[in-house]
């Protein structure tokens, strides 16, 4: 009997990985190390955010910023997760 062997499906990635490498079109993704606010740490530097989906500023609420304790049914649309806020 033989036994077939399985082959990683995204190996051809390594290629084209290395091909943008070589003509310097590689780039690497910045790691967000604390809460999406106007002014961030990217990378160990202070930076101004111009590119924050948290327009609204939820991430500072903390019943949005929590996971949620248990699956919500929400039947309108809009962030499931928060709960009303009288601050809104």
């Amino acid at each position: 009997m033989t036994t077939a062997t399985r082959t990683n499906p995204l190996s051809y990635l390594t290629g084209q990985l290395n091909e943008l490498k070589a003509k310097g079109t590689h780039f690497k993704l910045r790691v967000l190390e604390d809460e999406q606010a106007p002014v961030c740490t990217f990378d160990g530097k202070k930076v101004i955010n111009l590119a924050s989906n948290n327009y609204l500023g939820l991430t500072r609420i903390p019943s949005c910023a929590r996971p949620p304790s248990k699956p919500r049914v929400n039947m309108e649309s809009g962030p499931a997760r928060c709960a009303p806020s009288p601050a809104l």
